[in-house]
C-alpha cells in the first residue's frame, strides 16, 4: 500500500517534470554563481512583485529555455546544478496551468521561501520515488530516466546542517 509523507506530496507537488522537460543545457555541471540564500531571497521579493502565479509562469517558461537570459535571476541554475534527470524527454504528465495552479496555493500554504528552498532540493534531484512511497519494487524510476536520490537520512543531514549555520 502506498505511503505518501507530507514531505512526499510537496516533493510530488513542486517537481515541474510532471508538466515540462528542463532544457538540457540547465542541467549541465557548472560554478554556481549565487548562493541558494541569496538565490531564495531575491525570489521572494521578486515573486512578490511580479505576482505568484507570473512568477511560476515565467520560471516553467525559463526552465524550458524558451525565454530568458541563463543568468536572468529567476533561472534556478545559477544557485544549483539541474539533475540531468530532468532534461529526459518526457510528455508531460499534467498541464502546465494545473502545475501553476497547485503550486499558487501550494506556496500560500507553505511559504514562498520555504518553497523555494524545497524547489531547489527537487531540482538537485531529492525527488519522490516509487520505491519510496512503496509503489515500485526497489530501484524504481518513477517515471524518469535515471533513479533519483531520494533518502530521508540524507535529508535529515541537511535540515541539521542549516539549522546549525
Amino acid at each position: 500500500m502506498p505511503q505518501f509523507t507530507e514531505d512526499n506530496l510537496q516533493r510530488i507537488i513542486i517537481n515541474p517534470f510532471y508538466a515540462i522537460t528542463v532544457a538540457p543545457q540547465l542541467t549541465e555541471e557548472h560554478e554556481t554563481p549565487m548562493g541558494e540564500a541569496e538565490w531564495v531571497q531575491a525570489n521572494a521579493s521578486l515573486m512578490e512583485k511580479m505576482g505568484t502565479e507570473h512568477w511560476l509562469r515565467h520560471l516553467l517558461d525559463v526552465l524550458e529555455g524558451k525565454v530568458g537570459a541563463p543568468d536572468e535571476l529567476i533561472n534556478p541554475s545559477r544557485t544549483v546544478n539541474i539533475h540531468p534527470m530532468f532534461a529526459a524527454e518526457h510528455p508531460p504528465l499534467i498541464g502546465r496551468d494545473m502545475w501553476v495552479d497547485v503550486n499558487v496555493k501550494h506556496i500560500r500554504n507553505m511559504g514562498t521561501e520555504r518553497w523555494l528552498r524545497q524547489l531547489l532540493d527537487v531540482l538537485k534531484g531529492d525527488i519522490v520515488t516509487a520505491e519510496e512511497v512503496g509503489l515500485a519494487p526497489p530501484g524504481g524510476t518513477f517515471g524518469y530516466g535515471a533513479p533519483g536520490r531520494s533518502n530521508p537520512q540524507r535529508r535529515g543531514k541537511q535540515k541539521r546542517k542549516r539549522k546549525r549555520k
